[in-house]
């Protein structure tokens, strides 16, 4: 960030100084008191777990130049130790504020803005797109989860006059939530990559998944520039809402801008097809990304970057020479020639479906497991859809299924109901990951291939962690 007077955060925030020099420099802000730096201007951020006022002593004693808060905070001003140049500044509301000052800073720049949302799979479209684009332009992107009404705050807020586009993934648990983040980055392109379930128990249908969605939409001016799923069911209906605006479409079924044919797997380090562009232009593309759907990923960066005129050679090179992000679908060789399928980041009943067949294809013949954990925030459809992958993992013909969680009993029962043998079916609680480590010793088989597949709050990335540790400790008692 760009350095600013304290003056004008104040303005921008509808602040008020109580302490401070109004004059002094900003070059940072923190909301996070455990990674901040000497110089920060620490945010007390009141979240759902946490209050960032009971950590404002430890930010200055750290080095922060100030604190922004929102709460009456008299006791810890009237201590002899806070020095008087410490900046305080008082706000209606904390997490407003710094919206409003990344919005306020953000338009100190002209950014071309690409805007990524959907249920599934647009942190690594956000990803490809970025690595493309890279190689043409400079760019800034949101990291890692910081795709909300925090996040993107504090991405803007790393903006300098170098950026030329900005990328930004946009989640969202509810109505109206993107709306919020449209207004903060308001989109010149946008990207839909799908709707699916994701989220389902907080808004009811997929009829409402459609709408929070279809807000990124909304906010494109006349000229905005649209990325659409042609194989999507709700096509149509986005198709109503973009009348008039650019729009490029993308897939693999129905006729569309960008598309991909012959499609095969590179034994375990990637796919191979055709990339063809408005049938003028095709291309034979390696990708290092596992998994059919992941074809729709490097689609949608496609016709992103071919909507910003970049050439066939470099968006070829920038799929070819992308890495997979790890905890999506990343593969990774472990003990006794076991392969893991590390995607573990979160869990949809489209995503944990994409993830069973993506075994099937990548084991080719060898035997496989799939680890799965339950699927949260599928409101009264939640037994429904873990039963619904218990079916499937019975007709792929898993060769060993492993469960944790209380839905994870759901999808294991399921699967025995539907024919799967008892003895291939394993069953753990959440709590239980360490006795499951101790089990997958004996389980598990040289070149087996190993899928783990949960939603973000079953950490089922601990499961790796405790078996890489439970085959060291073992390897050093044999």
């Amino acid at each position: 960030m760009e350095g600013y007077k304290v003056t004008e955060l104040i303005k921008a925030t509808s602040g008020r100084l109580i302490q401070g020099d109004q004059d002094r420099l900003i070059n940072r802000v923190s909301i996070d008191s455990r990674n901040l730096a000497p110089g920060d201007l620490f945010f007390a951020i009141i979240g759902s777990r946490f209050d960032g006022h009971n950590f404002i002593g430890e930010a200055l004693n750290k080095g922060s130049v100030g604190a922004v808060i929102c709460k009456n905070i008299g006791n810890l001003l009237q201590k002899e130790e806070l020095n008087k140049d410490k900046i305080i500044i008082q706000v209606k509301d904390t997490l407003s504020a710094l919206q409003d000052w990344s919005k306020h800073y953000k338009n100190k720049f002209k950014t071309f803005n690409i805007c990524i949302t959907g249920s599934n799979g647009k942190t690594t479209t956000k990803e490809i797109i970025a690595h493309i684009l890279s190689q043409k332009f400079s760019l800034l992107k949101t990291s890692c989860n910081y795709n909300n009404e925090i996040g993107i705050p504090l991405t803007l807020l790393q903006l300098n006059a170098l950026h030329q586009i900005l990328v930004v993934e946009m989640g969202m648990r509810g109505l109206g939530e993107i709306k919020v983040l449209t207004n903060l980055v308001h989109p010149d392109l946008a990207v839909i990559t799908n709707i699916g379930e994701a989220h389902i128990g907080l808004l009811g249908s997929r009829d409402n998944i459609f709408k929070a969605k279809s807000e990124l939409l909304q906010s494109l001016n006349q000229d905005g520039i649209v990325i659409l799923n042609r194989d999507d069911p709700y096509f149509l209906k986005t198709l109503e809402m973009v009348k008039g605006k650019k729009m490029i479409t993308f897939g693999l079924e129905n006729k569309s801008d960008i598309m991909a044919f012959n499609i095969r797997m590179i034994s375990d380090r990637g796919m191979k097809f055709t990339l063809k562009i408005k049938d003028v232009e095709d291309r034979e593309i390696f990708s290092p990304l596992l998994g059919r759907y992941n074809i729709y990923n490097a689609l949608a960066a496609s016709a992103t970057a071919f909507a910003l005129g970049v050439e066939m050679d470099l968006i070829e090179k920038g799929l070819a020479s992308f890495k997979p992000l790890e905890m999506h679908m990343y593969l990774k060789n472990f003990y006794d020639d076991i392969k893991i399928l590390n995607d573990s980041y979160n869990a949809s009943p489209l995503a944990v479906k994409k993830a069973l067949e993506t075994l099937v294809e990548v084991s080719q013949g060898n035997r496989n497991v799939a680890i799965l954990g339950d699927m949260l925030e599928l409101g009264e459809k939640t037994n429904f859809y873990h039963q619904e992958i218990g079916r499937e993992v019975a007709k792929l013909s898993i060769n060993l299924l492993i469960t944790v969680g209380e839905g994870g009993k759901i999808i294991a029962k399921s699967s025995k109901d539907e024919g799967m043998s008892e003895n291939k079916i394993f069953s753990f609680e959440k709590s239980e990951k360490k006795k499951l480590v101790k089990e997958l010793l004996n389980l598990t088989r040289p070149g087996d291939f190993v899928l783990l597949k949960g939603s973000r709050e079953m950490k089922m990335e601990e499961i790796l962690e405790f078996w890489q540790k439970e085959y060291q400790k073992n390897n050093l008692t044999t």
